[in-house]
């Protein structure tokens, strides 16, 4: 028999007892910490236990768990529920479906929250969540940690928030070298972290065996000709290129879609005939190859859709000029003979005898078998069925297959109602598919993150065998060795980080990444040589999102709220317009600048216009001199001064100024108050006290708190109004001198 954990806020019975989970567990208590676990290890488990170790230690607090899917939000909620006990009982799923107003009193209570990553950076941003009240934030799949997605900034937001806070940060797969999780490490500051391999001595005993066979299937003289044909019309446009300086290697996809980009930027400046046929050319190119990879690794009904949408709507002229293409029409017959005469794919053929084979008539027996693309996954399904073996697809939300659907489907799987799962991308992570017999894989794929987590979902209870379909001499093998060779980099990394070569500490103590400081400690230093933007307010535009991110990073105070005029307010009196120059250009063309300056100045004393980007004269065809025209009037006519910003940090920048300088230099006041009416008398009198400068919700509360009454905060005198956390002696005069000023001779 299994020992069990015995945690007074663990339910008995219902955690395992491993030693590997309890020691990361204890870890991560100690400092914030990146756990690599291999799937079907137990990374929940730890979150659970070091969970529990919080609310045992620390009374009343309040932990998050974030995930990518709503699908996976539900299956922490469950899995914590089952055996975590809170002091209040209360576990809570916010996601996109919860309204606003609604997560903002779930907020409010104690207990452990379940959600997605995109809610709680619109929560955080809007000020319906205070990260100041949370012992744990969970990470989730971590290594989305990257870019522009949310975990970056809510951890960012969570370590300024609370210095004593924990992070845990779980995956299977970090990255696929020594950059990329450095990176993750960095975005999630962990300054400690756990890896755990296949072979290590305490992880061992729970591994089950993991059979991986590579299938090499040679494709058919049909498909071999129609492939040389597409070549052949795909290098016509390549040499094109070439001849002309745009490219200097063979072409492929990645090559062409950078030679495109490069192309582009160019365009935005100069309308050069050359750039057009450049651009022309490579649009064919990519077409060209769409066909070929469909072809090569998916078969012969996935190339011919394609082929014939675009001959029932070419669109472009690159693809017109494609069609006309004799190599490229000879290619396309090929295809459509094939098509007519149901040849199918090699590959498809040996996925109906490894299938037929493996599973058989054993009716407890389960497969899950991947592929790149949709139209590939109804196909098989059809394929698999014709066999006699039970098949159902599984797709994402964008193909119609919502959240109860793909619950229905999976909860149908489990109890074996039918036997092979065929899905897209969206069954490698995020959902909790159940353990199965066998994987396929329809084609192999060039990401090793991805390649890992295919992988996981056999070999979890017992032995697990998993197949990968190449077709020969095409990209297939490619594709292989590419995610071959960044799995092997990553566990390299891995160890790296498991022997200690990545931490070092400097004298003051700090963790060093490679010698370097933690982004923590960056984050000290860069705020040591920028001027403080505490206690300034700013009213966004609820439309404004990634700026209103932007800002929210600087420390300022950002409310949201839905403007029908300006997208920023930085005082009562001082509204900006901000506009992309494209956009700028296009408000003269449609005629809504004038009316939107009219708005402006009717309701603000100091309006003021922001233009962002520098293609304000190669956007559209509009005379330069209508351009100048229109500005001259905004400035001189309506005398609204203009910005100009050459992106969007430069205009967070110029907010962050001109905010400093209405609010502490000639001392004006910005509503940050929401529009929602108060429900309670409680709510009532925040809002009242809210109303004076420089006074958050937050800090009303503390107020009402301290001294009890409305009144009793309105007849404080300076000194007693500094007795509140929060409230220096420059924030209680202006509350005092406003309070007290006579309204008929006030400014």
């Amino acid at each position: 028999m299994p020992d069990f954990i015995s945690h007074p806020r663990i339910r008995e019975g219902t955690l395992q007892s491993r030693t590997y989970q309890e020691v990361i567990a204890a870890e991560s208590f100690k400092e914030n910490t990146l756990c690599v676990l291999p799937t079907g290890l137990g990374k929940t488990a730890v979150a659970v236990i070091l969970s529990a170790h919080i609310l045992e230690k620390k009374p009343n607090s309040k932990i998050l768990v974030l995930a990518p899917t709503r699908p996976l939000v539900e299956q922490h909620k469950k899995s914590f529920e089952e055996k975590l006990v809170t002091e209040t009982g209360i576990f809570e799923i916010l996601t996109g479906k919860t309204r606003p107003d609604k997560r903002e009193e779930i907020w409010k209570e104690v207990g452990a929250f379940f959600a997605t990553p995109q809610v709680v950076e619109n929560d955080i941003i809007s000020g319906r969540i205070d990260l100041e009240e949370f012992s744990l934030v969970v990470f989730d799949e971590c290594h989305k940690a990257s870019g522009n997605y949310p975990y970056t900034f809510i951890a960012d937001s969570y370590v300024k928030a609370r210095e004593d806070g924990h992070i845990l940060g779980l995956t299977a797969s970090p990255g696929g070298s020594t950059e990329k999780i450095e990176k993750v490490i960095g975005n999630i500051h962990a300054t400690n972290v756990e890896v755990r391999t296949d072979e290590d001595p305490d992880v061992k005993p729970y591994i089950k065996k993991k059979n991986v066979e590579w299938k090499k299937v040679p494709l058919n003289r049909h498909f071999k000709r129609a492939k040389k044909h597409f070549e052949k019309a795909k290098k016509k446009r390549v040499k094109k290129l070439k001849q002309k300086g745009f490219l200097k290697n063979n072409g492929n996809k990645g090559q062409l879609l950078k030679t495109r980009s490069h192309i582009q930027k160019k365009l935005s400046k100069n309308k050069d005939p050359e750039l057009f046929q450049a651009i022309s050319a490579v649009a064919a190119a990519l077409k060209a190859d769409h066909i070929l990879e469909q072809l090569e690794s998916q078969g012969v009904g996935t190339a011919y859709s394609y082929i014939d949408k675009m001959k029932k709507d070419p669109g472009s002229k690159a693809a017109k000029r494609l069609l006309s293409d004799k190599d490229f029409q000879n290619g396309v017959s090929v295809v459509e003979w094939m098509y007519k005469n149901d040849k199918k794919h090699p590959k498809m053929v040996r996925l109906k005898k490894l299938i037929k084979e493996k599973l058989g008539n054993d009716k407890e027996k389960t497969a899950i078998v991947f592929t790149q693309y949709r139209d590939t996954v109804d196909l098989i399904k059809e394929e698999i069925e014709s066999i006699g073996i039970p098949a159902e697809s599984f797709k994402g939300q964008k193909e119609g297959f919502t959240q109860k659907k793909q619950v229905e489907i999976l909860e149908r799987f489990r109890k074996t109602d039918f036997n092979v799962l065929v899905s897209t991308s969206v069954g490698e992570e995020g959902l909790d598919i159940p353990s199965v017999d066998i994987v396929v894989f329809y084609e192999p794929i060039p990401s090793e993150i991805r390649t890992i987590q295919r992988r996981g979902r056999t070999g979890r209870q017992d032995e697990g065998h998993i197949y990968v379909l190449m077709a020969e001499d095409t990209r297939d093998e490619g594709y292989y060795w590419s995610s071959y060779h960044k799995e092997k980099k990553m566990k390299s990394a891995l160890n790296k980080l498991k022997s200690g070569s990545r931490d070092k500490t400097g004298d003051n103590g700090n963790v060093l990444v490679n010698g370097q400081k933690s982004v923590k400690n960056f984050m000290k230093k860069d705020k040591e040589g920028e001027e403080s933007s505490e206690g300034l307010k700013i009213v966004c535009d609820d439309r404004e999102h990634k700026v209103m991110k932007k800002l929210s990073k600087k420390d300022l105070e950002v409310s949201s709220e839905r403007l029908d005029v300006a997208d920023f307010l930085v005082s009562d009196d001082t509204a900006i317009e901000r506009k992309s120059a494209k956009d700028f250009v296009d408000s003269i063309v449609d005629k809504r600048l004038f009316n939107q300056v009219k708005s402006l100045k009717n309701q603000f004393e100091t309006p003021v216009i922001i233009i962002e980007g520098k293609d304000l004269y190669s956007h559209r065809n509009v005379h330069p001199n209508s351009i100048r025209g229109a500005m001259s009037s905004v400035a001189v006519d309506y005398q609204i001064p203009i910005i100009w910003s050459s992106g969007m940090d430069e205009t967070v920048e110029y907010l962050k100024s001109l905010a400093r300088r209405e609010q502490e230099e000639r001392d004006k006041t910005v509503s940050v108050r929401g529009s929602v009416k108060p429900k309670t008398e409680k709510d009532l009198q925040k809002y009242i006290v809210s109303g004076l400068p420089n006074v958050s919700e937050k800090l009303a509360k503390r107020l009402l708190d301290h001294f009890n009454t409305v009144k009793d905060v309105f007849n404080a005198d300076k000194e007693e109004l500094t007795e509140v956390e929060g409230i220096g002696d420059k924030k209680s005069e202006r509350i005092f001198e406003i309070i007290n000023r006579d309204f008929t001779r006030g400014g």
